[in-house]
């Protein structure tokens, strides 16, 4: 039997979506009711990751494995609320699963944990990789979790997987850049800041659910991306022609852009910090060679990934 945190989220109602109609045992768990109407009671509890009463319900559901995607991705919500739901949410979640023997926990992490990787002020992980959030709060607190569950691998003898995800898409959008490709499509206009034209890499939802499923009763870290990648101008370029429309960029001053970004997001006015924008110069490579073996071959490419999103 499976525990799904955030089972409303938007990777977890694809999830249990999905394994509802493999027959796949499992029981979801948020703090808001999913919208879900072929989940029986039985599938779904309302709860909140902070609750110790999770210990209770893992001892009368038979739980042994935990797929944990709980997390906060609102920028602007409250820094100790945050702290409070991403870290204690996931200390929580390791403690009932020590205190009731379950075996398994698949975490869902991040690529953004790697940040910046051609500048200065990182550190090295456990594996051996180097990580530099830099700013990025949701990559820290990923890190922070992360090591929650680590270390109660090392100590309760747990089977511990760690998936870093990269920008998670599906058909119709994806979370932030996902819309932002599919608003793409239909207008062919884009925007690039000063020089940047890093490359991405983007994993479709399907290989997401089935590197989560695979991932039970496996220990170690594993990268969760497409096995290609394709710079910015491409991606655009690609789903602009995928809509019909011809690609039509805009390229803004790096400085003066961050310089306001910063101004209107101390004044509560802008909806993303200035660092979220720096993100689009960060060059990402992950490394799913180590990934394959163990969790399988993604089923989807960019181009796959890209066409999806469009025709959503």
């Amino acid at each position: 039997m499976i525990l799904i945190t955030s089972a409303a989220g938007n990777i977890g109602k694809r999830m249990t979506q999905r394994i509802l109609k493999q027959g796949i045992d499992f029981i979801g768990i948020d703090y808001v009711d999913v919208e879900n109407p072929e989940l029986a009671d039985t599938m779904f509890e309302k709860r909140d990751v902070r609750d110790p009463a999770i210990a209770d319900l893992i001892e009368r559901r038979g739980i042994d494995s935990i797929i944990h995607l709980a997390f906060c991705t609102h920028p602007k919500l409250d820094p100790k609320t945050r702290d409070d739901i991403d870290i204690n949410g996931s200390r929580n979640i390791a403690d009932c699963a020590i205190k009731k023997g379950v075996k398994n926990i698949v975490f869902a992490s991040s690529a953004r944990v790697y940040g910046d990787q051609g500048s200065e002020g990182g550190f090295r992980d456990s594996e051996g990789s180097y990580l530099n959030p830099g700013e990025d709060f949701y990559a820290h607190n990923k890190i922070k979790a992360e090591n929650i569950f680590l270390k109660a691998a090392r100590d309760h003898g747990l089977k511990v997987a760690i998936l870093r995800l990269a920008s998670v898409c599906w058909q119709g959008g994806g979370l932030g850049l996902g819309d932002m490709f599919k608003q793409t499509s239909k207008t062919g206009r884009f925007f690039l800041l000063g020089d940047k034209n890093s490359s991405l890499q983007l994993v479709h939802i399907d290989d997401v659910i089935n590197a989560c499923l695979n991932a039970i009763g496996r220990e170690g870290i594993f990268d969760i991306a497409a096995e290609d990648k394709m710079t910015l101008v491409d991606i655009y370029t690609e789903v602009a022609k995928l809509g019909g429309k011809k690609p039509s960029s805009f390229r803004l001053p790096e400085k003066p852009v961050l310089w306001t970004v910063w101004v209107l997001w101390k004044l509560g006015i802008s909806p993303i910090p200035p660092f979220f924008l720096k993100m689009f110069g960060y060059e990402t490579s992950l490394n799913v060679s180590k990934t394959i073996p163990v969790l399988g071959k993604p089923r989807f490419s960019m181009l796959q990934i890209l066409k999806d999103v469009v025709a959503g």
